[in-house]
């Protein structure tokens, strides 16, 4: 594996640390229109899009200035500084001791580095590991431009995008077929959204809406890979994101990319307001093969409230 490609691996694994500051809601809604459900329900899969095919003409741009600033030199020194511990100094004097065969203790070492340099050698190893890391930072910026990242990123990463709402207008009528279509609740707690490493974490990640642009990646991580500007706020989005290797099946000659989904992550379906009889008959008839302990659900839009009643059908 290359560099560049390690490199933003490793600021993707970084990257999903922002889903434990922002825990997704017990569930989270998918629109779709009728004709999916006997991809999504019947077969089981969803869809996951390269973040460059999705339908937001700006979904890549440049959402920092600089891969590192004031907040990454000192979260680096932060790092550096856990690591030498005084029992990891102390095992270094040790065994300095072992090999030069000094005549001395470790305290006695101590003693004389602070004599010889007039600080403590925690300071003085401190004070060495600066030029250090601001080579690190040269070179970070050598290995590719912000704008070869977020390229590469909009190609590598693969999302599939869930609302915390079922009940947004304007995403019935975008996704849902104008209230023709269906809404898939997911169980945000099935284990297909939670990390291997870490099973009581989610891999969830809610999407930031900002228009501004970052001095440095680390003033906001989430905001600079995971944000889309605030004109889309109204989706209310969150998002699994994955990598091609985790991708169960692409149709042959498009960029569809499909991924299996347990019957476990489903707790609920949604049918829209204007669902046609077959419409409603078939998903009753898939859920209660496939997904008897999912409930049917189906909304009635209360237009002098401005909100949607939620039956049991």
């Amino acid at each position: 594996m290359s560099n560049e490609v390690s490199g933003l691996q490793d600021l993707l694994d970084l990257a999903e640390f922002g889903a434990v500051d922002n825990p997704p809601p017990p569930v989270l809604y998918k629109y779709m229109i009728s004709d999916r459900i006997d991809d999504v329900l019947e077969r089981g899969m969803v869809r996951f899009t390269h973040l460059v095919n999705t339908n937001d003409s700006f979904e890549i741009r440049k959402t920092f200035k600089s891969f590192t600033g004031p907040k990454f030199e000192k979260l680096m020194m932060k790092a550096a500084e856990i690591a030498v511990t005084n029992q990891f100094i102390e095992d270094h004097l040790k065994k300095l001791i072992a090999e030069h065969k000094l005549p001395m203790t470790t305290k006695e070492v101590r003693a004389l580095l602070e004599t010889q340099t007039g600080m403590p050698i925690e300071d003085m190893l401190r004070e060495q590991m600066k030029p250090f890391l601001d080579l690190f930072m040269q070179s970070f910026h050598k290995v590719k431009t912000p704008e070869d990242f977020l390229e590469e990123l909009g190609s590598t990463l693969l999302c599939f995008s869930l609302s915390e709402r079922f009940d947004l207008p304007t995403m019935w009528a975008h996704y849902g077929g104008g209230h023709t279509g269906i809404v898939v609740v997911f169980d945000t707690n099935d284990e297909w959204f939670k990390r291997a490493d870490k099973p009581d974490e989610s891999r969830l990640q809610k999407v930031l809406y900002v228009d501004e642009q970052l001095d440095e990646v680390f003033d906001n991580l989430q905001a600079a890979v995971s944000s889309k500007t605030t004109d889309w706020s109204y989706e209310r989005e969150w998002r699994l994101n994955c990598g091609m290797q985790h991708i169960d099946q692409t149709v042959p000659g498009t960029d569809i990319h499909l991924r299996s989904f347990p019957p476990t992550a489903v707790s609920a379906v949604i049918v829209g307001s204007k669902a046609s009889n077959e419409t409603v008959e078939k998903v009753r008839e898939i859920l209660k093969r496939k997904y008897p302990h999912a409930r049917l659900q189906k909304t009635t839009p209360q237009r002098m409230s401005g909100t949607f009643d939620l039956q049991e059908i």
